[in-house]
């Protein structure tokens, strides 16, 4: 290749990628103008309350010592681990092929807030669920 034609290919290489019609590095061009910088994006996101997330998850709240939170809805499921006084995320409840819990047929899809798998915890022990937890989805 004579060294004109490399020469001018180089240029049309770099002018193209000072242009930003090149990506070397980094988004495509496209992209690029759709995206916003970081501080303009954290500025964007909407507040939330303490029992909801953005994505409609509630935080609720365990009474007792001990709670056991168990793989399924069901005194007979394997116990994950054991929780006393504390708050988790809840994600949907349900009634059915579950067992009562002193009376409460209930059970509510949680984990722990710093993240976990998810487990179940009778609604006996959810505070303020009488006997389901309200605005809450059915699983």
């Amino acid at each position: 290749m004579p060294s004109t034609v490399r020469n001018g290919f180089a240029f049309a290489v770099i002018t193209l990628a000072l242009a930003g019609g090149l990506a070397v590095a980094g988004p495509a061009h496209g992209e690029a103008h759709r995206t916003q910088p970081v501080a303009d994006r954290a500025s964007t996101l909407t507040p939330v309350s303490d029992n909801t997330s953005a994505a409609g998850v509630r935080k609720v709240r365990i009474n007792g010592t001990q709670v056991a939170l168990r793989e399924c809805p069901r005194t007979s499921c394997r116990v994950v681990t054991r929780v006393s006084s504390t708050t988790l995320r809840a994600f949907c409840q349900a009634n059915r092929h579950t067992t009562k819990v002193s009376g409460n047929k209930w059970w509510t899809k949680v984990t722990l807030l710093h993240g976990s798998d998810p487990a179940w915890v009778s609604n006996h022990y959810v505070r303020g669920a009488a006997p389901k937890v309200p605005h809450l989805p059915g699983c």
